[in-house]
């Protein structure tokens, strides 16, 4: 059974409530980020709604991300640096240390439009949703490559893929949490997928707002681990009911078609980008 946050109970109880609680707490989790963790920090602070709260949850960085962290969190944000047991449980941390009513995840190579938070509490306020999400714009060398637009009908696909819910711009409730609980630290690269399908089985809802957009690098653990990505979604898929033999032969399409796209991708990228436009309605040039 995945954690809830009662497993998390004395990670919570490090940090009193505060005076005034905010709306929105952002959640970031890192290890040795100081090159890039800056322009997280940056984007967060830029947000134009107020009412938010930054919780990092640190690995025990040993390349001065600490002491930039220090440095540049305000007294409303909260730090807590310590090991932990892998990405997952440094999520659930971070849940159990937010106070804030949405909770969001912006992980230390990722960065926010200005207005984006502001976007996603007015549409999940609107839409009584459970949590929303965007669209993602994909960097390599400094430049965006391509945009990764949400699927509005993700619940046709759910089922047997992670759909393009792009992590990096759902804003959840907390309460989402307290509902289905928090991310299970078996899996290393797909426990958004593992949690979103959770919530859906529950009758959770998504709502895709496509003026929210957030930016990510190509750097992130499930782009650069995609074999492990894809293992990890076929035996969430038959965790969840999917037919073993089925789920697994959709894994070996998988690791074909991403084998030969990161292949034509290194060598051609134009060619790769007009390819997967192609069989992909969700990727978008730019």
């Amino acid at each position: 059974m995945p954690p809830t946050l009662a497993d998390y109970a004395a990670t919570s109880a490090r940090r009193p409530a505060p005076p005034s609680a905010p709306i929105v707490t952002l959640v970031t989790v890192c290890l040795n980020a100081a090159k890039t963790i800056g322009r997280t920090i940056d984007s967060v602070q830029a947000q134009t709604f107020p009412g938010i709260e930054h919780v990092v949850v640190d690995a025990c960085s040993t390349d001065g991300t600490v002491e930039l962290l220090r440095k540049r969190l305000r007294p409303q944000d909260f730090l807590l640096s310590e090991k932990d047991k892998g990405i997952s449980d440094a999520f659930n941390k971070g849940v159990a240390l937010a106070r804030g009513r949405y909770i969001q995840f912006i992980n230390a190579d990722d960065w926010l439009e200005p207005d984006q938070v502001a976007k996603a509490v007015a549409a999940i306020e609107a839409s009584g949703a459970d949590f929303v999400f965007g669209d993602l714009l994909f960097y390599q060398g400094g430049r965006p490559t391509f945009r990764y637009r949400g699927d509005g009908n993700y619940a046709r696909t759910i089922g047997k893929v992670m759909p393009a819910l792009n992590h990096p711009t759902v804003l959840a409730r907390k309460s989402a949490f307290q509902r289905v609980g928090l991310f299970d630290p078996g899996y290393r690269c797909a426990m958004d997928y593992d949690w979103f399908l959770r919530l859906h089985r529950a009758g959770g809802k998504g709502a895709y707002v496509p003026g929210i957009l957030g930016h990510m690098t190509h750097d992130g653990v499930s782009n650069t681990q995609y074999l492990r990505t894809i293992e990890e979604v076929r035996r969430i898929a038959i965790a969840h009911g999917r037919p073993a033999a089925l789920a697994t032969a959709e894994a070996m399409a998988r690791r074909l078609k991403t084998g030969l796209g990161q292949q034509v991708k290194a060598k051609a990228f134009p060619l790769y980008q007009l390819v997967r436009q192609g069989i992909n309605r969700n990727y978008q040039r730019v």
